[in-house]
């Protein structure tokens, strides 16, 4: 899983009925994870199955300090 401090690129808004609401609750409870996070396992777990590759991490950069 990525690290929190990691800022997300896409926010998606869902409205939910009563009943997916209450499902989606059971399984955050089940898990011990937050709504999102189960969507995000759920979403992996399945693109595994179907063999969807992610995109590889990006390399991370150093940056030079300011000179004083």
């Amino acid at each position: 899983m990525q690290p929190a401090e990691v800022i997300r690129e896409k926010q998606l808004n869902t409205r939910w009925s009563e009943e997916e609401s209450r499902r989606l609750d059971a399984l955050a409870a089940h898990y011990g994870l937050t709504a999102s996070s189960v969507i995000r396992m759920l979403v992996k777990r399945d693109a595994d199955a179907l063999g969807i590759a992610a995109e590889p991490p990006k390399p991370a950069t150093k940056t030079k300090k300011p000179a004083k």
